[in-house]
């Protein structure tokens, strides 16, 4: 099997996971008796651990170029998680396992989208095409799980949840390296990127976009319940929503080739702005469903093209790095969204909330288009010096037809899917 066929596997077994857990968790915590407090707590913990977690696991990945051993560890440790999570009935039980949990998913997307990237090498363009593979193995567990949970209740989604991250750090050990040789230390190398005017500028915006998506998000399945809908409907929400954002980003590549990726982006943060403002207007369920697919384009739009900006800017050698403060942005922005939402709810109830989530969806749509506004490929940056380190080429630009990147140490099949 090709490597690149390899990845997108991952994606599969992983985002069936996800499709089980995501949209039900919220719910999950309400019938195990959790105010919406409390639950808001839980989320932005469980984003605080990813917050620290995230680029460390990144950092381990880097370090190790040649071992294919970090993906399946946190796939390991983010299984152990959600078994305790399965078994916690008590407010303590349910946050040590939450913990434990967030410590392991933390290191699944930022490392599997590294790894992905340096497969697809100067065809990183066609990440989107790989990850929507994800997009589909959500769809359908999603949908299947809806009406599992709704015959034998929230337990019935950890069935498949915690199957599935095992599976995935079984498939994830057959995913090889594209080994770089680094020319600059992890400190300062994560320094050179988060220097870069336009990245300081592009990470403040994506952090306001994601803690807007995480306020909405965070409470939508309990507010599709809270307005008659049942667990069915609740998934039927989010499948919908996953629908849209596969064709996105399969043909990610064309859309940026035609709009520029800068231009994606902006237009997926204020789709996100659009969507959270009629989430506060919706009067039922069913509106909510209907409403759903904007936030898959915007997810699209805006989750591919983020991780091609950030990859196009990040030091040789530190892709796994990059991704890691990238996703670590969604770590923080949960923390301050979600944190702030249960708040928010408490006080508005929950359609306030989502109205002020869309008014900082569109201040947070126009700093990202302040950040990329001209935005081309970055020039090179210069090297740092390590010790003992060879010096290598400089990080292909975002550009679909810049050069090649340096020849991999093991020799990889980098074929996309096409």
């Amino acid at each position: 099997m090709p490597p690149i066929w390899r990845a997108a596997s991952t994606y599969i077994v992983y985002f069936v996971a996800v499709g089980a857990a995501f949209p039900y968790l919220p719910v999950h915590y309400r019938a195990l008796g959790l105010d919406l407090g409390t639950i808001g707590l839980l989320a932005a913990l469980s984003a605080a651990t990813q917050l620290v977690a995230a680029p460390a696991w990144g950092a381990i990945a880097d370090q190790f170029g040649r071992s294919r051993l970090t993906l399946p560890a946190a796939a390991i440790v983010a299984a152990a998680g959600a078994l305790a999570l399965a078994l916690a009935r008590e407010p303590i039980a349910v946050t040590a396992a939450v913990v434990a949990l967030s410590v392991g998913l933390a290191g699944i997307s930022p490392v599997l989208d590294a790894r992905t990237i340096e497969l697809l090498g100067t065809d990183r363009a066609r990440y989107g095409r790989v990850r929507a593979w994800g997009s589909v193995s959500f769809v359908v567990s999603a949908a299947v799980c809806g009406p599992l949970i709704d015959a034998g209740g929230t337990g019935a989604l950890f069935l498949v949840y915690v199957p599935g991250l095992a599976l995935t750090a079984v498939i994830a050990l057959s995913v090889p390296r594209r080994a770089t040789k680094r020319h600059a230390s992890l400190r300062l190398g994560t320094s050179q990127l988060i220097r870069q005017p336009r990245m300081g500028r592009f990470l403040v915006g994506s952090l306001m976009v994601w803690a807007a998506l995480a306020a909405v998000n965070g409470f939508y399945s309990i507010q599709v319940v809270a307005l008659g809908g049942g667990a069915s409907l609740v998934g039927l929400a989010w499948v919908v929503g996953a629908l849209v954002e596969i064709p996105i980003m399969w043909t990610f590549p064309r859309l940026s080739a035609r709009f520029s990726a800068e231009r994606l982006l902006v237009t997926g943060g204020a789709i996100f702005a659009a969507r959270n403002l009629l989430a506060a207007l919706a009067p039922n369920g069913a509106v909510l469903v209907a409403i759903a697919p904007l936030e898959g384009a915007a997810f699209g739009l805006f989750f591919v093209g983020g991780v091609g900006f950030v990859a196009a800017r990040a030091p040789a050698g530190l892709a796994g790095t990059a991704q890691g403060i990238f996703s670590a942005t969604t770590g923080l922005a949960a923390i301050l969204g979600t944190g702030a939402a249960g708040l928010i709810a408490s006080a508005l109830t929950i359609p306030g909330m989502f109205a002020v989530a869309g008014l900082v969806g569109v201040v947070a749509t126009i700093v990202v288009a302040d950040a990329v506004r001209g935005a081309g490929p970055p020039a090179a940056a210069d090297p740092i010096a390590v010790p003992g380190a060879v010096s290598a080429p400089d990080p292909v630009a975002f550009h679909p037809r810049a050069a090649s990147p340096p020849a991999p140490v093991e020799e990889v099949q980098t074929c996309a899917i096409s």
